[in-house]
């Protein structure tokens, strides 16, 4: 089975990159840009608008936009599927 944690902080850097730290102190930096060019989901697409992007939040493990209209699974940011070539691991 594979080992992930939940998020226990995020932080906005710049365009469409965020810091998130989870509970066992690993760090990544997540660029979520491709994946909302690439979404075809109207709803997912509304947060292309930066205005939008930066209204994220931290819920239950998780990041989060709108009224739970759109979220990454901690799984997929752990694993790499949003890395940015800034990821590190911090203890």
């Amino acid at each position: 089975m594979k080992y992930f944690s939940y998020i226990k902080t995020a932080q906005y850097l710049d365009n469409y990159k965020l810091l998130v730290e989870f509970e066992d102190g690993v760090k990544k930096v997540i660029d979520v840009e491709p994946f909302l060019k690439k979404s075809k989901h109207s709803i997912i697409r509304r947060f292309l608008a930066p205005e939008r992007f930066k209204e994220f939040r931290v819920d239950i493990g998780t990041v989060c936009w709108g009224d739970n209209e759109f979220d990454l699974s901690p799984e997929s940011i752990y694993w790499g599927e949003f890395d940015a070539r800034e990821n590190f691991r911090s203890r």
